[in-house]
């Protein structure tokens, strides 16, 4: 398949052109085409789609649109298009992006121009701007507006820029004058504060005898800048201009010619010619031939470049991610990509400052070192640190050098290797994030993570060959999950598929999952073996950062927040927040923008080696303890949000020693936390059982079982309450086994496994019965009959009902009593019964409003509607069932709340209001289709009406 973002977006696989329709639908594909590759969370689209103006279905919908994605895309399009936890990621091939062909052009044009070879660079260009169509997704101008993208698609229309000026270049070089003064005057036009065209059209005008057009032209120049920015045009036009002044018929080229240090102190005069054999230095490593992806971050890289062009200069960039995340691969790429713009040359230096051996450079050594790269003899090197610095920033001053300082270890390490110069680019690589530099000396931040799916791939098939990865698709995939997207261990794995080419990559991979941990990622040196690369990092942490880091691996992810960080350390929040921030700079977890800390799947191995070797099994369950106790105070406080008259779990008043569980105000917070924490809740759970916390495992499925069955999280459900009953069994308590076989069987009952529901429900029944807890079978007589409700047998519903209402009524449980009425009411409406129903509902209705029970309030509505539809009063139906839906859509009970928006639809459309019906059938069909619910088909087939 091929997509174009270079114009109005466009898509096409081998049959031809394909019709995206729906500017949502198109939206979300330039998104993920924009960030193909990788994940983009369901937050971040809905956001773009909806901005603050979140529709209550915006989960659904944006399930609707990605299904409709994929079915415009076709059979290869829709593989492509894969849902991963958060959101969804587009996989697209190197070369399928019109960009892509347009960046490969332009690196050839790059190559070119160093050469001087400027027919091929006219070629190149020529070829690059005929790929564009127009503005970048000029069909989607909201994403050029919104922060996410709209620096990327300037990244884009940069990269257009920068090949018009050289296609003019070259044309300049190659004496095509002819209509070249009059698009460059046009271009200045569109771009006032680019030199690069004020330069193209001095030197255009000057050569074809138009002096005194060519001097207005700088003069404007001038005065734009002056007020625009308050600086003077670069040293490139003023270099023209000077050529003009003196009639030179031939303009020098844009380059500056090499300074030749003189003496210490005493550099040549800016801008002075450089003699034959000048000293330029070209310290740069090779560039890696196997280097893919990082396209947001080398946009980024160029927009900071221009950036400096453009303001004169700018501060040191420095590069910063984890071990192995190949910080110095990009920054040695990026720098061969724009070494044509530092003509004066090039310096490079590892600084060593995470060596394994402890031999960090100095900076008096480093800047030895700098000092004979520009061409200082080492007798004439100062021999004080500062006279050093001073000498070294006096010969920058005012030429254009990249200085690449690889592996710095912190801010301290750098400060006196920078060079004060305007003109001169300095790049720095570390582990740590350098917040010195980014706050004292104006560093601009690239932060680089693990590679995108897509990049992995790309990575990885750039190692072993293409025809391999053809040969073994589906062992790539596991290959690049298994070394979590790292680079350095991606290189791992390639080496080992290249030294043994016989092997297939399946085989390959099975060796890799029986290797236990990191050792799957050995190498033959410390430098390519990942545990090493990653206890660098480590070694540098205080003694409670390095503790912190060992126990984040008993969370289990994916991201932990700063109050469940303090209850696991047992540690004030504020002193948890300065540790997770220390391992945050030494780039051991990433912080989201949710406030959330986590780490790759490596670091998640190297933390439990660690944890293993370091601390003892106690002290780590201690750990679990503490954790578990910390979600299943605030899971209680949360469910008893949601449900006043929910029964609590049997806990301490207060939360043991070192835990402090988080205090939510309402039942908005319940929802949200237990929606942020929805996948460590339920791996804890499993995590507590299967670690002996039996006790601790069922209460806290108990108190999720709320959140769960309310919001359809079924399969969830039904894997933490398996869990549950396994600890109940366990502890031999038939309270708790009862309990667990009630909450196995609710969950089981959506999940397509009605026949073991029952088989629980049975088995709940029996042991509360022998232990005579009335509430606990009236509890399952209501669930009984929920199950024939949905078996469609309303006579065998009723009776269990019934008897849930006498047991209620027994034990003067209001609640309960009300819960019964009301199911009894709706099914004697079913039944015919309508006076009766009526007001059975009509009491149940009096009862939750006293005791302020809003979700059976609103369960009761849906009842009294389904009465009134019996009675043929449609007008008081459709009023019940709107009350219904509202109140459920405000607790948040998305599949109660589409049953009633069904019934709305099913007494629309008997009412005569097609419209209406439809709309409400749309909104049922949106959430049952968001819980992968298998009504959603019956709804689907009502909206065909």
């Amino acid at each position: 398949m091929r997509f174009g973002l270079l114009g109005p977006l466009t898509a096409q696989d081998a049959a031809g052109p394909l019709a995206i329709g729906g500017t949502k639908v198109r939206i979300l594909l330039g998104i993920l085409l924009l960030k193909r590759g990788q994940v983009v969370s369901a937050d971040e689209l809905k956001a773009a789609l909806w901005g603050a103006d979140l529709p209550a279905t915006a989960s659904s919908s944006l399930h609707n649109h990605v299904t409709r994605l994929r079915r415009t895309l076709g059979p290869e399009g829709a593989e492509r298009l894969r849902s991963v936890v958060p959101g969804y990621v587009l996989d697209v091939d190197r070369g399928a992006l019109d960009s892509d062909r347009h960046e490969d052009h332009l690196g050839t044009a790059r190559t070119a121009r160093v050469r001087e070879d400027w027919d091929s660079v006219r070629e190149a260009c020529a070829a690059a701007l005929g790929l564009w169509r127009g503005s970048p997704l000029a069909d989607l101008p909201a994403l050029g507006h919104s922060l996410p993208y709209g620096p990327l698609l300037q990244a884009l229309d940069e990269a257009r820029l920068v090949a018009l000026e050289w296609r003019c270049e070259a044309d300049l070089r190659l004496g095509r004058y002819d209509g070249l003064a009059a698009e460059l005057r046009a271009l200045t036009e569109q771009h006032p504060l680019r030199e690069g065209f004020h330069r193209h059209l001095m030197v255009a005008l000057h050569r074809t005898d138009r002096q005194a057009e060519a001097l207005a032209v700088f003069h404007r120049l001038r005065g734009i800048l002056a007020d625009e920015l308050g600086v003077s045009p670069g040293r490139a036009v003023q270099e023209a201009l000077a050529d003009i002044l003196r009639g030179d018929g031939e303009p020098a080229p844009p380059k500056p010619a090499a300074p030749v240090p003189a003496a210490p102190g005493k550099p040549a005069a800016d801008g002075a010619a450089a003699p034959p054999g000048a000293h330029v230095p070209a310290q740069l490593p090779p560039v890696s031939r196997y280097f893919s992806g990082r396209r947001a971050e080398l946009a980024r890289l160029d927009a900071l470049l221009e950036e400096a062009r453009g303001h004169a200069g700018t501060g040191p960039i420095v590069v910063s991610g984890p071990g192995g995340v190949g910080k110095t691969t990009l920054a040695v790429h990026w720098a061969h990509r724009v070494r044509a713009d530092f003509p004066d040359g090039q310096l490079h230096l590892n600084l060593r400052g995470f060596a394994p051996d402890g031999s960090a450079v100095t900076p008096d050594s480093a800047l030895r070192s700098l000092l004979e790269g520009l061409g200082v003899p080492r007798a004439r090197v100062p021999a004080a640190q500062e006279a050093r610095t001073a000498l070294y920033r006096t010969l920058t001053d005012g030429r254009r050098y990249l200085i690449l300082l690889d592996n710095a270890r912190d801010a301290a390490h750098v400060r006196p290797l920078l060079t004060g110069s305007a003109t001169s680019l300095t790049v720095v690589t570390s582990r740590d994030q350098l917040l010195g530099l980014v706050a004292v000396e104006d560093a601009q931040p690239v932060a680089l993570d693990v590679l995108s799916p897509g990049e992995a791939r790309e990575l990885l098939t750039a190692r072993v060959g293409h025809a391999r990865v053809t040969a073994d698709p589906r062992a790539v995939d596991e290959a690049v999950e298994l070394a979590a997207r790292l680079p350095l261990a991606l290189a791992v794995v390639g080496a080992r598929a290249a030294v043994t080419p016989a092997l297939s990559l399946t085989r390959l991979v099975e060796r890799l999952r029986r290797a236990r941990g990191l050792d799957a990622f050995t190498g033959s040196d410390a430098w390519s073996d990942v545990r090493a690369v990653l206890s660098w990092s480590y070694e540098t942490l205080s003694a409670d950062a390095a503790r912190l880091f060992r126990l984040l691996a008993v969370h289990p992810g994916p991201g932990i927040t700063v109050p469940v960080a303090g209850s696991l350390a047992a540690l004030p929040a504020p002193r948890v927040h300065t540790l997770l921030t220390e391992l945050a700079e030494a780039n051991l977890v990433t912080e989201g923008a949710d406030g959330r800390y986590a780490f790759h799947d490596l670091l998640r191995s190297y933390a439990v080696e660690l944890g293993e070797a370091v601390d003892s099994a106690p002290s780590r369950r201690t750990a679990l303890r503490r954790l578990t106790e910390h979600y299943l105070h605030t899971a209680q406080r949360g469910a008893l949000l949601m449900d006043p008259q929910l029964p609590p779990a049997d806990l301490p008043p207060k939360a043991g020693r070192g835990v402090s569980p988080e205090r939510l105000a309402d039942i908005g917070e319940a929802r949200e936390w237990f929606t942020g924490e929805h996948a460590a809740l339920v791996q804890t759970a499993v995590r507590a059982g299967e670690s002996g916390l039996d006790r601790a495992c069922w209460q806290l499925a108990y108190v999720l079982k709320t959140y769960l069955s309310w919001g359809g999280h079924w399969a969830d459900g039904a894997t933490v309450q398996t869990a549950a009953l396994s600890a109940a069994e366990r502890m031999d308590d038939p309270t708790a086994r009862a309990r667990a076989h009630r909450s196995l069987a609710a969950a089981l009952r959506w999940t397509a496994r009605d026949a073991e529901a029952g088989t629980h429900l049975r088995r709940a029944l029996d042991l509360f019965t022998a232990e005579g807890d009335l509430a606990g079978q009236a509890d399952v007589h209501l669930d009984l009959a929920g199950r024939y409700e949905r078996q469609e047998r309303p006579a065998e519903a009723l009776h269990h009902n019934t008897l849930a209402l006498g047991l209620f009524r027994e034990r003067g449980d209001r609640s309960g009593e009300a819960k019964a009425l009301n199911n009894v009411g709706y099914f004697q409406a079913l039944l015919g019964n309508h006076g009766e129903a009526l007001a059975m509902c009509d009491a149940a209705r009096l009862v939750f409003e006293e005791l302020g029970d809003r979700r059976c309030l609103a369960l009761t509505w849906d009842s009294l509607g389904v009465v009134h539809q019996e009675t043929g009063d449609l007008e008081r139906a459709a009023h019940c069932f709107r009350v219904s839906a509202e109140g459920l859509r405000e607790v948040g009970a998305p599949f109660h709340e589409a049953v009633s928006l069904d019934h709305l639809g099913d007494v629309e459309w008997a009412a005569g209001r097609p419209q209406d019906a439809r709309e409400a059938w749309r909104k049922a069909w949106e959430l049952l289709d968001g819980l992968r619910h298998d009504d959603a088909e019956a709804v689907l087939l009502k909206l065909g009406r």
